[in-house]
């Protein structure tokens, strides 16, 4: 029994040493876990009752001391804020914060703290933005590369050439051929009127002149109008001469080069005026029609380069330009349509195919009068060259020609060899151009022949001049807002001119025969340049204020910001800013990672970039007193 005892005892005894060192162990952990608030503490139950000598005048109340963290922490003596730890700072007593009039709300951090946080921030700078917006679209026919070919009068499909749909023809290629009666008819009178003016002799009276040359105009205008050629007409005519024999069929050829988007005819079919039998689409262009958003629309402009990605060639960006702005915005999608041309030389887009879009909008021009600070003044550059265009050169050139065609027929020589070379000379600038390389030289040489020659002389080579200038015409085309420049044909002299208007004005013969010939066809009409809403060139050279996309809070109101305006002190700041945007400085990666300022902040005012979240959490849990809030109110 006592054995049992003494080994109970001397247990309870180890128990009892152990539980001393757990004991000791809590209490030092305690110690060290809480020995910032046991030091306030202690800082506070050890103040002195009355201030030392040199804080007298602080003991009488003029000075008091804050924390600017803890504003509701004030003392009347120096020390460290019991929450915080941070110094007292003094000021006069009974004076509240006053922040500036910008500044909502300001929140003070530590070191530690703020090395926690890892609080971060970047100078605000200038930088070149550009905007990419970016889009799906469907890629279209481009619709001024669209042509119908449509029955002008009416007859029977005898010989069909193009057999299906997505057979590629050129201009000037063989359709189809029909039997008409009524062609045959025309053709016949035709060719009679022509062989009439043909046989007048120069003694023939001037009634009969007329006469002959009214009739043969009448019958060549008969077929112009139903679409016969210059070139049907001019085999037409060497058939008559060589067999003299008339064609029973018309052949209708393709006005355009390009592919047969649709085929509504078989061979043996009657087509009645206003059919369309074949309707054939060029899709060397295509357009590109894309959805903008309401707030991309007023960014986008005429002008603006556009990137082009497909999923059948996800490799290859193709580019293009905006050449039109819907004017309404779908009521379903709420998006407005804007059209892109894109190029298509080798054929490899496909109408229908979706494609992602990207458009490139300089910032600095699409915020012009926004911002409440110019942009960035950069060392100017040579603007870029607008490309020349080849329907305003021709246009120019054309000038010189008509008035050179005037004077021939009034039977003037004088001048004319000037206005020919004027045109060679204007239409210099072009001659390398793929379009005018040909014909260019033959012009060139003709106008060179008749330099100190006769008018004979000069008539004789004006049928090359012309032929020539009429080649470079169909391939420029002439401005859409000029008066229409009809090819005129002579039947006795077998050659063409260039003349505006509908009245006949010979330049072979003058006024033996002023009236002799009629128009067979029309100059095309160019295509209108697309004139750019910015500034030609596409990188615009001033810099916007910019602020990183990590600094801004947006409260749904109001765009913040925390601009470090000492070294632990934040301040919130409302800013003015534009849509987000790619910073494309040589040394910057192209992200959407930048703001650009209308207002709110000034070049070198540092932003916080990382921590900002937590900043403002600080400024949530701690807000300051109404007596310290700016005039601004808190956001």
């Amino acid at each position: 029994m006592r054995e049992f005892t003494r080994k109970t005892l001397t247990g309870i005894q180890i128990i009892f040493a152990r539980l001393r060192f757990v004991a000791i162990f809590i209490i030092v952990a305690l110690v060290v876990g809480y020995w910032d608030n046991i030091k306030n503490y202690y800082d506070k139950w050890t103040r002195p009752a009355v201030a030392p000598d040199s804080l007298v005048s602080a003991a009488a109340g003029d000075i008091e001391f804050y924390c600017p963290m803890h504003p509701e922490v004030v003392r009347s003596q120096p020390g460290q804020c019991p929450k915080c730890g941070m110094p007292l700072v003094k000021r006069n007593k009974g004076q509240a914060e006053q922040l500036p009039a910008d500044v909502l709300a300001r929140v003070t951090l530590t070191p530690k703290r703020k090395a926690l946080a890892g609080i971060a921030t970047t100078a605000v700078e200038y930088r070149t933005l550009v905007r990419e917006i970016r889009s799906v679209a469907v890629l279209d026919y481009d619709e001024t590369k669209l042509a119908h070919i449509s029955a002008r009068v009416p007859g029977r499909a005898d010989d069909l050439f193009v057999q299906y749909t997505g057979q590629a023809v050129k201009r000037g290629d063989p359709v189809y051929s029909l039997y008409s009666p009524e062609v045959y008819t025309a053709q016949r009178d035709y060719l009679r009127a022509r062989k009439q003016v043909n046989d007048l002799a120069h003694n023939s009276p001037e009634q009969a002149k007329m006469d002959a040359t009214a009739f043969y105009n009448a019958t060549l205008q008969k077929l112009v109008l139903w679409g016969v050629t210059q070139d049907q007409l001019d085999k037409l005519d060497d058939e008559f001469d060589r067999t003299g024999k008339i064609a029973n069929n018309l052949t209708v050829t393709s006005p355009i080069t390009g592919i047969v988007i649709k085929k509504s005819i078989s061979a043996g079919d009657y087509i009645q005026v206003g059919a369309e039998p074949y309707t054939v689409a060029d899709l060397s262009k295509l357009w590109l029609q894309l959805k903008l958003y309401e707030r991309d629309v007023p960014l986008v402009q005429v002008g603006d380069p556009v990137d082009v990605m497909v999923e059948a060639f996800p490799n290859q960006v193709f580019t293009g330009g905006v050449t039109f702005k819907s004017f309404a915005v779908d009521p379903d999608t709420r998006t407005l349509d804007a059209r892109v041309e894109v190029d298509n030389p080798d054929l490899r887009l496909r109408p229908g195919m979706f494609a992602d879009a990207i458009v490139h909008v300089p910032m600095s021009v699409a915020l012009a009068g926004a911002t409440t600070r110019p942009a960035a003044i950069q060392p100017a550059s040579a603007p870029a060259s607008a490309p020349v265009s080849l329907s305003m050169t021709y246009h120019d050139a054309l000038a010189s020609y008509l008035e050179a065609q005037k004077l021939l027929s009034h039977d003037k020589a004088d001048g004319v060899a000037e206005l020919l070379q004027q045109s060679v000379n204007k239409l210099a600038m072009v001659k390398d151009l793929e379009s005018v390389r040909g014909s260019y030289p033959r012009l060139a040489d003709s106008v060179k022949a008749i330099k100190a020659q006769p008018i004979d002389k000069i008539r004789e080579q004006f049928k090359e001049i012309s032929a020539a200038m009429i080649d470079i015409g169909k391939a420029a085309g002439t401005p859409a807002d000029d008066p229409m420049v009809r090819v005129f044909c002579c039947p006795m002299k077998k050659a063409n001119w260039l003349q505006e208007g509908d009245a006949t004005a010979n330049p072979y013969y003058g006024s033996q025969m002023f009236d002799c010939g009629s128009a067979v066809e029309s100059l095309p009409k160019a295509k209108p340049d697309i004139i750019p809403t910015r500034p030609h060139g596409a990188a615009p050279a001033g810099k916007l204020l910019s602020v990183p996309r990590s600094a801004v809070i947006d409260t749904g109101r109001n765009k913040i910001v925390y601009v470090e305006s000492a070294p632990g002190i934040y301040d919130m700041h409302a800013v003015k800013l534009g849509p987000l945007a790619s910073a494309h400085d040589q040394s910057e990666q192209s992200m959407d990672d930048w703001y650009p300022v209308i207002s709110g902040l000034e070049e070198g005012d540092r932003v916080v970039t990382v921590g900002t979240f937590l900043v403002d959490a600080e400024n949530r849990l701690n807000p300051p007193r109404a007596d310290q809030q700016s005039s601004g109110g808190h956001p």
